[in-house]
């Protein structure tokens, strides 16, 4: 709901700039005066009211689409959260698991393609690219969990939103003012109060530990940083098709792993277990919010800087999840936590604003 509102806050601000750049610039004397649409308007007034509707309604599609995404990798994390508590036994069901979510995303974006065609050759090089990297930042992000402070580790991971924003600072050409400096600020504040580690949880960390955080965020952030980059190169164009490539190289590289580790393995690597229905639904479930929320991402990126996408769309996936934890899993958040929300809440207005 705040979405919305302080959307609309932002826009009722903007548009007072718009409205100035509009009298400037189309004052002149003209009878008629024909929109981008083909329709005609015979005073100026009007031509300014056509573009103010146009302007809130991409705007406030924007953060619609926001919203969307963020509630779709809710439910995924959701369903992530559900596979860690009932299937999740060794290396081998995880990436069990990845092949099969992985695969099922690959097939819905070559249906949503509308079957396989010539593309260019940016979607090809990026796309395998990301999927490589997809599964590097796993293994990174697992084996980081592993040998150190898990609070940290994930800390760190989060951390991946500042590569996207200041590569668009630096080579997208893209603004950032100080109320979203300050918002992306309060936000990395807001990670480290939720993933803050608890009394009883070892904090000693090690060279090995660091190493696997560093390669964590980067790759995490570079994930971003692709996504985002394609769709510089290639504007509304190919995004079905990148993120076929994307998640088909992530399901090869999965089942490779999967088959790698049941070699050496073979005593550990039981899956027997991932049946039944329940199973197959957390599977569907995770593959299709996938597929979905990263098609939405990748509309979002031809739409809006990175520097609001990312902070935001993430900030708002942390809000939603831990919503969703206290209703569903009845998950008691302390006054630590209900602090870390409301800071959470606050830099993604600050976010959203001009």
């Amino acid at each position: 709901m705040f979405y919305h509102v302080f959307g609309i806050f932002s826009i009722k601000i903007t548009i007072k700039k718009v409205h100035f750049l509009f009298l400037h610039f189309y004052h002149f004397d003209m009878d008629i005066i024909v929109n981008p649409e083909g329709y005609m308007y015979n005073d100026h007034e009007s031509f300014i009211v056509y573009h103010h509707k146009v302007f809130l309604r991409s705007f406030g599609m924007n953060y619609f689409l926001i919203l969307v995404a963020a509630i779709l990798f809710t439910v995924q994390t959701l369903c992530f959260k559900e596979f860690n508590k009932r299937y999740m036994k060794n290396l081998a069901s995880y990436f069990l698991f990845n092949f099969l979510y992985f695969s099922v995303v690959a097939i819905i974006l070559i249906v949503a393609a509308g079957g396989v065609h010539p593309i260019h050759a940016p979607t090809v090089y990026l796309g395998v690219t990301f999927g490589t990297i997809f599964i590097i930042a796993i293994l990174s992000y697992m084996k980081a969990m592993e040998s150190g402070p898990l609070s940290y580790a994930t800390l760190f991971f989060s951390f991946g939103i500042l590569v996207p924003t200041l590569v668009g600072l630096a080579f997208w050409n893209e603004k950032m003012g100080l109320i979203q400096v300050g918002g992306l600020l309060l936000l990395l504040v807001t990670l480290y109060i939720i993933n803050a580690p608890s009394a009883g949880e070892n904090k000693k960390v090690n060279t090995k530990w660091l190493i696997f955080c560093i390669v964590a965020f980067l790759t995490n952030g570079s994930l971003m940083t692709i996504m985002k980059e394609h769709q510089v190169l290639l504007p509304g164009r190919e995004a079905k098709e990148f993120l076929f490539l994307s998640f088909g190289t992530a399901a090869l590289l999965s089942i490779l792993i999967f088959s790698w580790y049941q070699l050496r393995n073979k005593r550990e690597a039981v899956v027997s277990h991932l049946t039944g229905s329940f199973f197959w639904m957390i599977v569907l479930g995770t593959g299709m919010t996938t597929a979905f929320g990263n098609l939405l991402g990748m509309i979002l990126a031809n739409r809006i800087p990175a520097v609001l996408q990312f902070p935001t769309t993430n900030g708002a996936i942390i809000l939603l999840t831990t919503i969703a934890s206290m209703i569903i899993y009845k998950e008691k958040v302390t006054k630590k936590g209900i602090f870390g929300l409301s800071l959470g809440i606050l830099a993604i207005i600050l976010l959203s604003l001009k």
